[in-house]
């Protein structure tokens, strides 16, 4: 009798041991799979927003045949609350003034969307594609207002980069805002949305004021169709891995450009001589060595 109550005590104590260790193991993986979904947690913005990293819009050229192949791209960069814009574009117009915008839809515009079969998409037929504005990437990106549509020129090669900085809470925070105008061509983001960059088209505008363009080429308010015809065009994609280091410091290469009195104009018809032997080192974009330059709202 004393050794099968020994034997009985010995297996309820195997099966107690079992159980624990089960339990253990069962409590481990509880740990990783909340671990996993803490980190995950960490990964996604309390702002209900995606944007965090780089994305990037690589251009592909809208009525070459009239400007030629227009390379460059439009990127944006989200680190912790500060985020960057910032465009490159070359061989565009000899001091073209370029509206540039990121729009709802989500591809560009091909000659099939030509609807007057004209040869050329003009603004009209563009925008039935891509949707409307949802940011303009002007003098400054803070508020859909606060930059005064106040938009960079190219240089006399056809270049021009633009740059901006801004907090992303504030930014975000007038994207969801009420839309005071349901009538106009800029849209806020759907209630409760975040914002997706993914997906999102970025749109640039403007020729030479020399090009001369048939009457059939549509453009929009107070502007000519020089003004408003689209040469490039990208969709935003997320950029996973990046050469090189470059938000090392927090900001991107460059000055960061502000609009100053006096700026508010087109392109001249004529470039200004200097008045003295020193080279201008601006070249008509919104770039400069003080971090201002010619910047416009394409008006006369």
């Amino acid at each position: 009798m004393i050794n099968l109550f020994l034997k009985i005590i010995s297996l309820a104590g195997t099966i107690l041991l079992l159980a624990s260790c089960g339990n253990t193991n069962t409590s481990k993986k509880e740990q990783e799979i909340n671990s996993r979904v803490d980190r995950e947690e960490e990964i996604i913005p309390l702002d209900g927003s995606n944007i965090v990293g780089h994305f990037q819009a690589k251009f592909i050229t809208l009525n070459p045949h009239v400007n030629g192949t227009i390379p460059g791209s439009a990127n944006f960069y989200r680190k912790e609350e500060k985020l960057f814009a910032y465009v490159r574009l070359f061989a565009g117009g000899v001091r073209a003034w370029h509206m540039q915008n990121i729009y709802t839809g989500n591809r560009c515009p091909d000659l099939s969307d030509d609807l007057n079969s004209d040869g050329f998409l003009d603004i009209n037929e563009t925008e039935a594609v891509i949707g409307k504005i949802l940011i303009p990437l002007d003098s400054d990106i803070r508020t859909q207002n606060s930059g005064r549509r106040f938009f960079p020129l190219a240089d006399l090669s056809g270049y021009y980069h633009y740059e901006r900085i801004t907090n992303f809470e504030p930014f975000l925070r007038d994207l969801q805002a009420e839309d005071q105008d349901p009538t106009d061509d800029v849209v806020k983001l759907p209630p409760g949305e975040g914002l997706n960059l993914t997906g999102k088209v970025v749109l640039i505008q403007g020729l030479s004021e020399t090009v001369e363009l048939p009457e059939t080429v549509g453009t929009k308010g107070k502007f000519k169709s020089f003004q408003t015809l689209p040469i490039a065009c990208g969709v935003f994609g997320k950029v996973e891995t990046l050469p090189g280091s470059p938000y090392v410091t927090d900001e991107i290469p460059g000055p960061i450009g502000e609009v100053i009195e006096g700026q508010d104009r087109p392109a001249e018809d004529e470039i200004p001589e200097s008045n003295d032997d020193s080279e201008d080192t601006s070249g008509g974009t919104n770039e400069s060595d003080d971090g201002d330059g010619p910047v416009s709202d394409g008006e006369g």
